[in-house]
């Protein structure tokens, strides 16, 4: 039996990364699925390739109106939502006395208000449902001291981590979890980064030890949110982190 059968899941930040990972494994497993983000062409072209039950939603998560239309066409098609599932975020490796207003106000509205305004315009039928919301943070929040660097970023995450609490604490009717994902590969995260910028950063959180040696993929994430969603109890919050790698590999 499909461990997601009879869900309809409305995913941000479905067009790359462990979004469009997320929403392949839930598709597999027998959900609905609308895949959310702002690039219309690679929606289109992920819903071709998963198939049946699922659909394009074109949405700007820092735009309410936005939220609110994709939210509406999503419940219309799967007669409502039954699971949020938000993996979009946003980062820049930078000092924070370098840091720019304009930089700082894009990271928060990516990792912070993002989330908050879909939840906000998805909370009448999570609610209705009884579903869950996930959202995919950061283990960088635990990181002491925190890593150089990150500082938009690490702030950012620990917003959203008191966020889900927030929710969690004035809707009692959905089950609200904080993923915090550790580092992982084969995303488009630091696809604008400039590789030899940020090594003597990299380079720094691997002498901290931050770093375990090998990453994760977008795939070994889904995995993970497809036994949340699947599971009948609340999780406040869970972690994923890659194993140390074998030493005799």
């Amino acid at each position: 039996m499909s461990r997601l059968a009879n869900r309809s899941i409305l995913v941000v930040g479905a067009s790359s990364g462990i979004g469009l990972a997320a929403a392949q494994a839930f598709a597999r497993e027998g959900a609905r699925v609308a895949l959310a983000a702002r690039r219309r062409e690679r929606l289109e072209d992920a819903v071709k390739e998963i198939g049946e039950r699922t659909l394009a939603v074109v949405c700007d998560a820092c735009d309410i109106g936005a939220c609110r239309r994709a939210v509406a066409k999503t419940a219309e098609a799967f007669d409502g939502i039954s699971d949020l599932v938000y993996t979009a975020g946003i980062a820049k490796v930078t000092p924070l006395a370098e840091a720019s207003a304009d930089d700082f106000r894009e990271i928060f509205d990516v990792n912070v208000l993002g989330p908050s305004n879909v939840t906000q315009a998805a909370l009448p039928h999570l609610a209705r449902a009884r579903g869950r919301a996930l959202y995919v943070s950061s283990i960088i929040t635990d990181d002491h001291p925190p890593r150089r660097g990150m500082g938009m970023y690490s702030t950012t995450k620990a917003a959203l981590n008191r966020l889900v609490e927030c929710w969690q604490s004035e809707e009692p009717a959905v089950s609200f979890t904080r993923v915090s994902v550790g580092d992982t590969l084969a995303t488009e995260f630091a696809s604008d980064w400039d590789l030899k910028e940020i090594m003597p950063y990299v380079e720094e959180w691997n002498a901290r030890g931050y770093l375990a040696g090998r990453y994760m993929t977008p795939e070994d994430v889904a995995l993970h949110l497809v036994g949340l969603l699947e599971g009948p109890e609340g999780v406040p919050v869970s972690y994923i982190t890659p194993r140390l790698p074998d030493p005799e590999s």
